[in-house]
């Protein structure tokens, strides 16, 4: 990304939902769906990849037709995205689905996709704002924006696997 590149943030639309789950595909080889085919192989005959698109696309149709998702553009090309949701019972939002694709990284894309994700949960009511994280390695510059922008650890957890 040049220095001179402007960054366009709006709303996302049903035609970003192809873009936004091929960029995760791409580079969230540091999750769950990954590590789980790394320690039993292939799960129900499918690579990780294609579990991770299944995932994203029911979660950003949802988002997106809910108006709760964002992306970033630089130069026509989807440089990230940010979702979120409420429980309005609770007053807690949720920091869902977000990510900058490697090549735009390192700019302040993802913070301040974050905190507009952050002002909407704000502007939409909610008392608390909630985001879940992995502890590896490859989440570490998620962990890094969440922190800035004043996320506080609450609890760790471990997700186990065994053969049957």
């Amino acid at each position: 990304m040049t220095e001179s590149a402007e960054v366009l943030y709006r709303p996302a639309t049903a035609d970003d939902i192809p873009l936004i789950v091929q960029v995760a595909r791409e580079m969230w080889d540091m999750g769950a769906a990954k590590a789980m085919e790394q320690r039993h192989g292939l799960i129900a005959g499918r690579p990780w990849q294609e579990h991770v698109a299944d995932s994203m696309l029911s979660a950003m149709e949802a988002r997106v037709s809910q108006g709760s998702c964002i992306v970033a553009e630089v130069n026509g090309y989807l440089a990230g995205w940010a979702s979120w949701s409420f429980d309005e019972e609770r007053s807690i939002g949720t920091v869902g689905y977000n990510g900058v694709h490697p090549q735009f990284r390192g700019h302040g894309i993802g913070t301040e996709l974050v905190r507009r994700a952050v002002e909407a949960l704000r502007e939409g009511g909610m008392r608390i704002a909630a985001v879940t994280t992995g502890l590896n390695e490859g989440h570490a510059a998620a962990r890094a924006v969440y922190e800035k922008l004043g996320f506080k650890p609450l609890v760790q957890s471990v997700h186990y696997t065994m053969e049957l």
